[in-house]
């Protein structure tokens, strides 16, 4: 007997997405690794040079706060460019997680008209690393992104099929800013994937079916982006010594660059092993965040 392709069901979900806060110095040097290739110690250097240009403002925060020039300045950009329809509803305002020393707001263009960058005298990762921010900037003040999920179902004699896919029904802060992945094999989930119209009980086609192999894979090696991730949450160092922390692995040897990942050496295996076995009692992750919380208790 023949078999018939028929969609057994159709699901649609709307859902809706949210543009990241403005760039804090852990988050700059993990979109500038990702999106750029830039290191900590370059993403810093580069970074310090548009500050002492006047382009941005101060590049060492870890607070995602926007004052309400940059609100204002990144508001009126946004609807020049994109029309009121693309404006949030309200000032967007973020805060954050971890309790921050709020001394500096976040890495934003400076001044309350910022420097378009296809405007300015910027090149090369210069211009890159500015526009990077510039676009982050006004992402953060611009609607929500809507999307449609749609997912079917299909049976062909006793097996079942599914199929995916995702339209965007309303760009938003997409039409700006799309956050980088750690994982290079991970496709930007933004994207469209569309799906022909389907309904229930309709019978089908079949164009092409691809079997998907999956094996479990072990954690993938750090790279630099990822490690100044997990610094940040473990609440290893501070914004400003990111960047030393990486090139002091570098410059003694203990990893190397594979790619954009980072892979230990004989060197930094047997430090690390000297270090577990005769100075454990000094080695402990949450050292440097206990420290600021307990003189943080003190100020209060």
């Amino acid at each position: 007997l023949p078999i018939y392709w028929t969609v057994k069901e159709v699901t649609e979900k709307e859902t809706t997405s949210r543009p990241a806060p403005p760039f804090i110095t852990s988050s700059l040097q993990q979109e500038a690794n990702r999106k750029l290739g830039m290191s900590a110690r370059d993403t810093m250097r580069t970074a310090q040079k548009l500050y002492e240009e006047g382009l941005i403002t101060y590049m060492r925060t870890d607070s995602p706060h926007l004052s309400g020039e940059a609100i204002g300045g990144a508001r009126r950009t946004v609807e020049e460019r994109y029309g009121e329809e693309y404006l949030f509803e309200r000032a967007r305002q973020f805060s954050s997680k971890a309790r921050a020393q709020e001394a500096h707001e976040a890495i934003r263009p400076a001044g309350s008209a910022f420097t378009d960058p296809a405007r300015s005298n910027l090149s090369g990762k210069d211009r890159a690393l500015y526009e990077m921010i510039w676009k982050r900037t006004l992402a953060t003040q611009m609607a929500d992104a809507k999307k449609l999920q749609v997912s079917a179902r299909i049976e062909a004699g006793e097996c079942e099929f599914t199929a995916s896919g995702t339209r965007i029904l309303f760009p938003g802060f997409l039409r700006v800013y799309v956050e980088g992945k750690d994982d290079p094999d991970a496709a930007l989930d933004d994207k469209e994937v569309l799906l022909p119209d389907l309904s229930e009980g309709q019978k089908v086609d079949v164009q092409d079916l691809e079997p998907v192999y999956h094996e479990t894979k072990p954690p993938a090696r750090f790279t630099e982006a990822s490690l100044v991730q997990r610094l940040e949450r473990e609440g290893i160092g501070r914004p400003s010594t990111y960047a030393s922390i990486i090139s002091t692995l570098y410059e003694r040897g203990y990893v190397r660059r594979q790619g954009t990942a980072l892979v230990p050496t004989f060197t930094g295996f047997a430090v690390t092993q000297l270090l577990e076995r005769h100075f454990h009692y000094l080695i402990e992750y949450g050292f440097t965040s206990a420290m600021e919380n307990a003189l943080d208790e003190i100020a209060y």
